[in-house]
């Protein structure tokens, strides 16, 4: 079930307005989840106008719920969430749409802007449901690792209280020092690493440039960055394990997609 909805029929224009709701972290505050970063690449990529607004995790749900019926599996209300403010046109007196979730986003701003476009369209990209499928397992996996440093390093403390609530409740009332004791290190790693050697065979396959489809970017693109962005903030020892010593590929693909990484904090 799709997880948007729209207060409007009329189509949208370059002129839209566009906010996005994200986590932030700690000050001075900046994207950090893997999920909002792969919704912020696509608009940096598109060009698009956008705003942030800042949500820390006590109060997504309540942002969210007045507009959206929640996820139907896993948490309820979730980051990235974007809202369209729709223009008048057509005998439409314009109104807003509430979209949730980095897929279903990409997939409404690809037909909505569908220039600059990806070297696939997201709806026909071979790889994309592949890659997706690989970055939800790598974050299962080593969530064990990262949700206790994520603690330490990156969340406000507005957030934090929720976090060690609703993430000790996951590993059966373990703190989260008990969690990294007993369940984080370079273990966790070691298990995801054939996932991340399936990731380096997609990005070997078109030796023509360091994206998976080779000299062109696509959305599939993203969602590995997503993953590399992430851990690469979380911390550089953490992103060595995670992609190991065969590397090269990896870094190409983080290196070419800078230009849209850059904006972090607006």
């Amino acid at each position: 079930m799709s997880r948007s909805r729209s207060q409007s029929q009329s189509q949208s224009s370059q002129s839209n307005i566009i906010t996005l709701y994200d986590i932030p972290s700690r000050e001075p505050r900046r994207c950090w989840s893997l999920n909002p970063w792969k919704t912020r690449l696509l608009l940096n990529f598109k060009r698009l106008a956008y705003t942030t607004e800042w949500v820390e995790y006590p109060d997504v749900q309540g942002l969210i719920e007045p507009h959206l019926p929640p996820n139907e599996r896993g948490i309820p209300y979730t980051v990235p969430t974007i809202q369209l403010q729709l223009p008048d046109g057509d005998g439409g007196g314009g109104g807003s749409e509430w979209i949730m979730g980095s897929r279903e986003i990409a997939t409404r701003l690809d037909v909505l802007y569908p220039t600059p476009a990806f070297s696939s369209s997201i709806s026909a990209d071979p790889y994309l449901a592949e890659i997706e499928a690989v970055a939800d397992r790598i974050a299962q996996t080593v969530s064990s690792d990262f949700i206790p440093k994520l603690a330490r390093r990156v969340l406000g403390a507005a957030s934090l209280p929720y976090w060690h609530r609703t993430r000790e409740a996951w590993f059966g009332g373990l703190t989260l020092d008990e969690v990294a004791a007993q369940k984080g290190g370079a273990r966790v790693y070691t298990a995801v690493a054939p996932l991340v050697a399936r990731v380096r065979e997609l990005l070997g396959r078109d030796a023509s440039g360091p994206f998976i489809h080779g000299r062109s970017v696509s959305y599939a693109d993203f969602v590995w960055v997503g993953v590399l962005r992430f851990f690469e903030n979380l911390g550089d020892e953490e992103l060595a394990m995670l992609i190991g010593a065969d590397r090269a590929c990896h870094v190409a693909l983080l290196e070419a997609c800078r230009p849209w990484l850059e904006r972090e904090d607006h």
